[in-house]
């Protein structure tokens, strides 16, 4: 129908919470992408559409703003409105980016500007400017060790060492505690980070079971005996992607059976302080075996690219500084310098408790509009929800792209062939509460269209 205008690619729109501007966009997209609209054919006249289905002009105006943002359409002066040939751009509403809220009642972009500046006063510029290569400075150091302190008694300095983000600590202790080759075990659904990391350093990862309180030990100890693998990840509170929080009597079973074949553990632990009450970290029931890792990105800002790793021993945390000496070189020092003023300050806390604040907000929002069947923290900052279907959820990521939403389906966590089917959604990255609304309810919108062997489990 290229150059008509017909409405006929537009469903009826039904009653329902989600915004009609989302409806009209959401017929949009599928119209393109089952060929009932093609690419040059025009749509009618904004005035004709909304007297068509009934809706305000400011409604339409709307909708076709937001398909112009997503590279569905296209305006030309004095010809009108017509589908692009291009793809569609990258959905505009995130749920996939795991990142903290905004603060609740905290100006951050503020309260950075005004640190830095007061950091460029009081701190002399030849430290600023210089290379601080190493595990970080004594100063810096013993501020890592008070952070640290959250998970259990407080690190000596000498095993604190400081990173430009928990990436960075991750791969220095993959590189000074194994070899290329080397078997990593890990859940089966674990961070993409650590699946990057192993295939970029030519490290193998070993999935282990799970049950409902987490990592299970007997596949543990099956697995480590099979592949000989002497290192073991975990990310045991609010788990990403499951949002699981492993109880302490699992923990301490896991500990026993890293005592039992020597293990390293490898504690992942960026979203402690968005729980009131953790249960004890693996550095506080077994710290001469733990690498315990805390960066400040998830549960503050991604700006302060900051993080501590308690080690082991001494020697240990040399180790671990020289390969930061041969990756990434240094902690920056002007975002570490502001990272230590707002831990000293107390500020860090602060920010910390706004946004457990958001994030406790986010999820009721998550609660009152998403089916049952997710799992979830009060706090975390993403939840999961499990399929049981023949419908992959990359098939059903690909279904949400189309609608404007980014989310993230269990193939991107998987550290094996076999994993369970759902998906990871992050209810942090969307500006605010309205529009992290509009993209839970157009969510449900999909999952109540999808055939019934394709709905999460209750």
């Amino acid at each position: 129908m290229t150059g008509e205008s017909d409405i006929g690619w537009l469903p009826v729109l039904e009653t329902g919470p989600r915004p009609v501007y989302l409806k009209i966009v959401e017929a949009l997209a599928d119209a393109r992408s089952n060929g009932r609209l093609q690419p040059g054919d025009r749509l009618p006249p904004q005035r004709e559409l909304a007297r068509s289905l009934g809706v305000d002009l400011t409604t339409v105006t709307r909708a076709f703003s937001e398909a112009r943002r997503r590279n569905l359409i296209d305006a030309t002066a004095g010809r009108g409105t017509f589908v692009t040939p291009g793809e569609p751009e990258e959905p505009v509403l995130d749920l996939r980016m795991n990142i903290p809220p905004a603060p609740v009642g905290l100006n951050l972009p503020t309260l950075i500007r005004t640190g830095i500046e007061g950091l460029l006063k009081r701190s002399s510029a030849e430290a600023l400017l210089s290379y601080h290569p190493g595990p970080g400075s004594p100063v810096e150091r013993a501020v890592g060790s008070l952070w640290l302190a959250e998970a259990g008694d407080r690190p000596p300095v000498d095993r604190v060492v400081v990173g430009s983000g928990a990436q960075a600590l991750l791969t220095a202790v993959v590189l000074s505690q194994t070899r290329e080759g080397d078997t990593i075990l890990a859940d089966t659904l674990t961070y993409p980070g650590l699946i990057a990391l192993a295939g970029a350093a030519r490290r193998k990862l070993a999935a282990v079971a799970n049950d409902g309180e987490g990592m299970r030990p007997d596949d543990l100890e099956e697995a480590a005996r099979r592949h000989g693998a002497r290192v073991l990840y975990l990310n045991p509170t609010l788990q990403n992607p499951t949002a699981s929080v492993m109880p302490e009597g699992r923990r301490r079973e896991l500990v026993r059976m890293a005592d039992k074949l020597e293990l390293t553990v490898i504690e992942d632990d960026p979203y402690r302080r968005l729980l009131a009450g953790p249960p004890p970290a693996f550095l506080n029931l077994t710290p001469k075996r733990t690498f315990h890792v805390a960066t400040l990105a998830k549960c503050i800002s991604p700006f302060l690219r900051t993080a501590f790793l308690a080690a082991p021993d001494p020697l240990a945390a040399e180790r671990i500084a020289a390969a930061i000496r041969g990756t990434t070189m240094m902690a920056p020092p002007l975002m570490t310098g502001l990272a230590c003023e707002w831990l000293r300050s107390g500020l860090a806390g602060e920010i910390a408790a706004a946004v457990r604040t958001e994030a406790q907000a986010r999820q009721e929002i998550a609660r009152s509009i998403l089916p049952n069947g997710f799992v979830a923290s009060e706090s975390g900052l993403h939840l999961w929800y499990p399929l049981e279907s023949q419908l992959r959820s990359a098939e059903l990521a690909d279904i949400a792209r189309r609608r404007g939403l980014a989310i993230s389906p269990a193939e991107e966590f998987a550290a094996g062939q076999e994993f369970p089917n759902g998906f990871r959604l992050a209810l942090g990255a969307t500006p605010n509460r309205e529009r992290l609304k509009e993209g839970l309810e157009s969510l449900a919108s999909i999952l109540s269209g999808a055939p019934d062997s394709s709905r999460p489990k209750v």
